[in-house]
């Protein structure tokens, strides 16, 4: 009886090549990666400071005072209620955060993108592991760690729109500086 190795099949063979050349392209970005971050001066030292919450159009908010706010915009009867909640699923659920009158309209915004739809939290899990993915992948800190969204609660009867709400707290904040 003659000992043969077995052949594999070429489905096979084209996967052991794919799992091959992705090594390889991992190997390769870790390598790019880590001679950038060797020549910027590497990783900032611990207790660096953390960067403001930057509230677009040139305003930010210092990360302190990022908490509860009332903010009146338009003809409301009520004020706006604009808060900070942390990204990602290791927080609380930003959905139970000021938890709002059921005819509320609820908006969370979140660099610039506005997640105003019923699956705002999913959207803002996802968010936060694309960017952990993206940051092991690329053997940086994960970027997503830190991150602030703004959860803005326009009351019920009020025809503001979740932007107006926050352009106004724009001005709120640039008042208070």
């Amino acid at each position: 009886m003659r000992a043969e190795s077995p052949s594999l099949i070429p489905s096979a063979r084209g996967c052991l090549v794919l799992l091959s050349l992705l090594l390889g392209a991992s190997l390769a970005v870790r390598a790019y990666a880590h001679a950038q971050a060797a020549d910027s001066g590497g990783i900032a030292a611990p207790g660096a400071s953390v960067p403001s919450v930057d509230l677009g159009a040139g305003a930010s908010l210092p990360r302190a005072s990022a908490g509860r706010h009332h903010v009146v915009a338009g003809s409301c009867a009520r004020a706006a209620l604009v808060t900070f909640v942390w990204v990602g699923p290791y927080g609380s659920d930003p959905s139970l955060v000021d938890t709002p009158d059921p005819e509320d309209r609820v908006s969370y915004i979140y660099r610039g993108w506005n997640l105003g739809h019923r699956f705002a939290t999913v959207s803002l899990n996802a968010i936060y592991f694309i960017r952990l993915a993206q940051a092991r992948l690329s053997t940086g800190r994960n970027p997503a760690a830190d991150d602030i969204a703004v959860k803005i609660v326009v009351p019920a009867g009020c025809d503001a729109t979740p932007d107006t709400v926050l352009v106004a707290f724009r001005k709120q904040v640039s008042s208070t500086d």
